[in-house]
């Protein structure tokens, strides 16, 4: 499938999350590229149409451009910065400790799915801003501890097993997340995920961090912590637990999870409800 590529704008949050602010500014130096499959219609560079951004990837120490001749690693090894439109956009970050900016809109964000050789591969932390409206961040394994700052909005973490193309995409070598048509305001196709088929499940605490609002532990079946991810302003978390979905209201002054059926899922959150099962 063809693509293009264009300029994105860089963006600043660092008011946001104090406690990431030197993370995100060694990020912001990196690459600014992503791609966007035309086919889609999807536009890029302010448009207010709905957008599939795609980090290149490409900011890597075999990058004659970016290393510059030098003998020490220049590259932030695979990391990109993407930041959505006014529409409802999919970003996938892909390898590397992405930065990611849905901006206005109800946006679905994967920092991954991870894959690939090293530097750059599992586990990856990112770092996703959901911006104004109703935002979707997917977790899967093989990431790694990341930070998700829902914004204004009703926003959901879910926990769950991206479905994947068969085959990897011949650009970034990443078996890219298969996109699920006809979902109202998402011409792009939406990425699904199996999140009552894992053996995992998940548990919420109260931050330690001021900058942070709750840590949401995904474990494993024996209940050691596996991955972390650090939300503010995100309102539903949606993980697997006992062969079925859990779900927690992040609202409630001490949320914890519950097994929620299929239909409860689609009234909690109709996007949610059609990209998990």
């Amino acid at each position: 499938m063809a693509r293009k590529s264009a300029v994105v704008q860089s963006f600043s949050r660092v008011g946001v999350l104090g406690g990431v602010s030197a993370g995100l500014c060694a990020a912001f130096v990196g690459a600014f590229l992503v791609t966007a499959y035309p086919t889609q219609a999807a536009l890029v560079e302010g448009s207010k149409a709905p957008q599939l951004l795609i980090g290149l990837d490409d900011d890597r120490q075999d990058n004659a451009a970016v290393q510059g001749g030098a003998a020490a690693n220049q590259s932030l090894n695979r990391t990109d910065v993407l930041t959505g439109g006014q529409g409802n956009d999919v970003l996938f970050g892909l390898n590397g400790n992405d930065v990611i900016d849905g901006g206005p809109g109800r946006d679905i964000i994967l920092g991954g799915p991870d894959a690939g050789p090293a530097p750059g591969g599992p586990p990856n932390s990112d770092i996703m801003f959901g911006g104004p409206g109703d935002d979707v961040n997917l977790w899967a394994p093989g990431d790694g501890s990341e930070v998700f700052a829902g914004g204004p909005g009703v926003d959901a973490l879910i926990f769950g097993a991206t479905d994947r193309e068969v085959n990897a995409d011949p650009a970034t070598g990443v078996r890219l997340p298969t996109l699920l048509a006809g979902v109202e305001g998402f011409p792009q196709g939406i990425p699904t995920a199996n999140v009552s088929g894992l053996t995992n499940f998940c548990t919420v605490e109260a931050s330690p961090s001021p900058g942070y609002e709750y840590f949401v532990r995904f474990r494993n079946a024996g209940g050691n912590i596996l991955a972390t991810v650090r939300v503010r302003d995100v309102e539903q978390v949606f993980c697997s637990q006992g062969g079925g979905i859990a779900f927690a209201d992040l609202s409630q002054s001490s949320p914890a999870f519950g097994i929620v059926s299929q239909a409860q899922v689609q009234t909690l959150n109709p996007v949610v409800g059609a990209m998990i099962r």
